[in-house]
């Protein structure tokens, strides 16, 4: 059955943006006007593919597996199929019909099991690119029959982690790149071009200014071990990601990354921003709250983080508090965890775990807007000495080879 794309205007005059499947154009308008909307625009939309699902694109970003931006936006479209009345295994149909063509493979899986007779839960299981927290939220509409409002709190949470993400990367990229690219260059100069400044002044029998013979002793330095060092640093980077894989010590730097000057900030907020999301929707969404916390500790890149919400697990299930287990450790904000111990007293835990997370998201941006601005005049000032101090010993050498003074 055709699907038609809209916009139409409500009885308070709000305009609706949506789609609604319909044999025909006139039939989905009528469909739309006994809704009490009133249709502005109305267009059919395109299969991408045949029925044989053939189709080329000249988009090589096209061929591209499966991605979270694919996920949120197709979960809604998802969500939306079943309101209107459209069965689980039609609504992946449509969604694998008129999905990217790298998406389709994963959405056409997950019919067929449907097909086969399989859970919706238990399907999305087979594949890594759905989380727990997804699989659970679907475990649970299942049981209580609201299917497509958890497929649409699933969609707001990976748009929620992928705009987190982004926003703690973009904060790194800029303080990385200029930190490599100021290496390259020093490194650049050190070992191409101050040779040759050295065999210059040694063919004119000039005396080296202080600055320069620094900067060529670093030089010769940097060449007679740089062999060593690269491979050195080489070591040190693949024992990192090896301890970083192994779960003992993995523990041990993600507890070291929460303390850390500055970044540890950053890194506890956006743990406590995850936490208090998570947790608000899968309760809002029915999950018993050893079922959430289950999730959660799957759901934490953190690990220490996830070993406390673990052992919170472990203690509710003995009889105890959210709170208390919590508050053992480090971790969390202060001001999320004595709101949980408000809303465990008052059985509104999710409702409040949900303001925590507007909080402290917006306390998380405005951390990071001001580390961004802190780290740009610093890194400004470090590579530009740096950069500054090679150029000027280059100058006053070509000054003295020149026959000026060096002082």
């Amino acid at each position: 059955m055709p699907i038609f794309s809209y916009s139409a205007r409500d009885r308070s005059g709000q305009q609706r943006n949506d789609t609604i499947e319909s044999p025909s154009r006139e039939a989905a308008i009528a469909a739309l006007r006994a809704q009490g909307l009133l249709p502005l625009n109305i267009v059919e939309l395109k299969a991408k593919s045949d029925e044989d699902g053939f189709a080329v694109s000249l988009n090589p970003l096209d061929y591209l597996s499966i991605n979270s931006e694919d996920l949120e936006h197709e979960f809604h479209q998802l969500a939306v199929m079943l309101r209107s009345g459209i069965s689980l295994l039609d609504a992946l149909n449509l969604t694998a019909r008129h999905s990217r063509i790298g998406a389709r493979k994963t959405w056409r899986r997950l019919a067929r099991r449907i097909q086969q007779g399989s859970s919706f839960h238990e399907a999305l299981a087979e594949h890594k690119i759905f989380s727990e927290f997804t699989i659970q939220l679907v475990r649970v509409g299942e049981q209580t029959g609201y299917l497509s409002t958890v497929i649409d709190q699933a969609a707001i949470e990976i748009k929620a982690s992928r705009k987190l993400k982004q926003t703690i990367l973009t904060a790194l990229r800029y303080p990385a790149f200029t930190l490599l690219m100021a290496v390259g260059i020093v490194v650049f100069m050190l070992t191409s071009l101050v040779p040759e400044i050295k065999k210059l002044l040694k063919m004119m029998g000039k005396k080296m200014p202080p600055i320069t013979q620094a900067l060529i002793d670093t030089s010769d330095w940097l060449l007679a071990n740089g062999p060593l060092l690269a491979t050195g640093c080489l070591a040190v980077l693949a024992g990192v990601v090896l301890l970083y894989h192994w779960p003992k010590s993995r523990w041990w730097l993600d507890r070291a990354a929460l303390r850390m000057p500055v970044f540890g900030y950053v890194f506890r907020l956006s743990g406590t921003v995850l936490f208090s999301r998570a947790m608000g929707l899968l309760l809002r969404s029915g999950v018993m709250i050893v079922d959430a916390l289950e999730t959660m500790e799957k759901l934490h890149v953190n690990k220490y983080l996830g070993s406390r919400v673990a052992l919170a697990r472990e203690r509710v299930l003995q009889g105890s508090s959210l709170t208390e287990p919590l508050e053992a450790g480090f971790g969390y904000m202060p001001l999320m965890l004595q709101m949980v111990r408000v809303g465990e007293s008052s059985g509104t835990l999710d409702e409040i775990l949900l303001e925590m997370t507007e909080y402290h998201d917006q306390l998380l941006q405005r951390r990071i807007e001001a580390l961004t601005g802190m780290i740009a005049p610093v890194m400004t000032i470090v590579v530009g000495g740096v950069v500054g101090f090679v150029y000027a010993a280059f100058l006053v050498a070509m000054f003295s080879a020149a026959g000026g003074s060096p002082k």
